[in-house]
């Protein structure tokens, strides 16, 4: 496959270059229309579109009425076949706060899926351990009644039964004996704070012990102020991760936004956290004895609490570009290397080079809408 007269985004900025397909890898990277088909050799002319690598997605629970924690491999299907159409070509799984056996069952569903996934579909990397490890007076969307203290006899039973796969897990710095759980399972995966009121000192000991990101700074997280930053300012002050979850500016002003990111450029990696109300029409549904009125732009519970997320990774990147003020290079580079290199896999995906796999995102130059999907050299969107 020869993709031609398209603008790879290659370091901090989109540069016209021919790119090779060779199998499932990258091949050559080639001056603007220099390249010379080969016999046979199928060609892809994309004048003038925008090329990224696929995105990587940190946190996703769910879309068209699927969850991950249902345990479902229909739905897991469902869910990652709708994420190659965001142009997400890997991402983790996100699981909440339940009952011990609904968790046991989801890791071992997840483990077993990890194993044999179906054709076509976006490759599920690992699992984010999103709860029950957190704070039941910041646990927002999810239940309080599920969380509980740190506890590494149930996070390596969980992590056994998806095959070892947990990749982020995100813990309230508060809890009881967090720190030295913090200092055990770091070892197996990265240690994100999320879902706290902790004070800075609190936050900043978590850090200490080996915590590395902080999970959706902007929701759940207390309030910053020059006298107690908190655990925004405490990760702001050391941490190697910002996972920030942008999907409208009220709940999140651009500016405040602008300056995380104009801060923390290498540091910040989007999410979307998108869950199972994530591409169902907008109305009213039923949920775990819940009601949830679903719009546009939100989710939200019978008593106006936020419900989650419900957009996906590609709308994320364009209200960030809408938005103003972030280099539209970079705000890409937050949900392709960043995360890549989070994970440990950058020597594969997460930026266009020579040898790597050619997960590849075509974008309409204007409006930066997705035309083209290709996962390992294939066309699949």
């Amino acid at each position: 496959m020869l993709i031609r007269h398209g603008k790879p985004l290659l370091n901090d900025e989109f540069t016209y270059r021919d790119i090779r397909i060779e199998g499932d890898r990258i091949a050559e990277i080639m001056p603007y229309d220099a390249s010379v088909p080969r016999e046979g050799e199928e060609v892809l002319d994309v004048f003038g579109s925008v090329i990224t690598p696929g995105m990587i997605d940190l946190e996703v629970h769910g879309a068209l009425g699927r969850d991950f924690s249902d345990g479902d491999r229909e739905g897991f299907e469902i869910i990652s076949k709708s994420l190659l159409k965001e142009g997400v070509t890997g991402f983790l799984a996100a699981v909440n706060a339940f009952p011990e056996d609904v968790l046991e069952d989801t890791y071992r569903a997840l483990g077993q899926w990890m194993d044999d996934p179906a054709e076509g579909t976006s490759r599920m990397l690992g699992v984010h351990m999103r709860g029950p490890f957190i704070a039941a007076d910041a646990s927002g969307s999810q239940e309080a009644a599920y969380v509980q203290a740190p506890d590494k006899a149930l996070f390596d039973r969980l992590n056994g039964l998806c095959g070892d796969r947990v990749k982020l897990l995100t813990v309230s710095p508060e809890l009881a004996n967090v720190n030295d759980f913090i200092h055990e399972v770091s070892r197996a995966c990265l240690v994100s704070l999320g879902n706290t009121k902790a004070d800075f000192d609190t936050a900043r000991m978590a850090y200490a012990y080996g915590a590395r990101g902080l999970t959706d700074p902007f929701h759940n997280t207390g309030v910053f102020s020059p006298q107690e930053p908190g655990v925004i300012g405490a990760a702001m002050d050391v941490a190697e991760a910002l996972f920030v979850n942008y999907t409208d500016e009220f709940s999140i002003h651009p500016a405040a936004l602008r300056m995380l990111f104009r801060g923390n450029l290498r540091r910040a990696c989007l999410i979307s956290a998108q869950t199972a109300f994530k591409g169902l029409p907008n109305g009213t549904y039923e949920i775990e004895n819940h009601r949830v009125e679903k719009s546009l732009t939100k989710a939200i519970f019978e008593n106006g609490a936020d419900a989650g997320s419900v957009a996906g990774m590609d709308m994320v990147c364009r209200l960030v570009i809408n938005m103003g003020g972030i280099p539209i290079p970079l705000a890409y580079r937050a949900a392709t290397e960043t995360p890549a290199k989070l994970l440990g896999i950058f020597d594969e995906v997460g930026s266009i080079e020579v040898g790597k796999r050619a997960d590849l995102v075509i974008r309409d130059m204007h409006g930066y809408e997705i035309e083209h999907v290709f996962l390992g050299g294939k066309k699949v969107v």
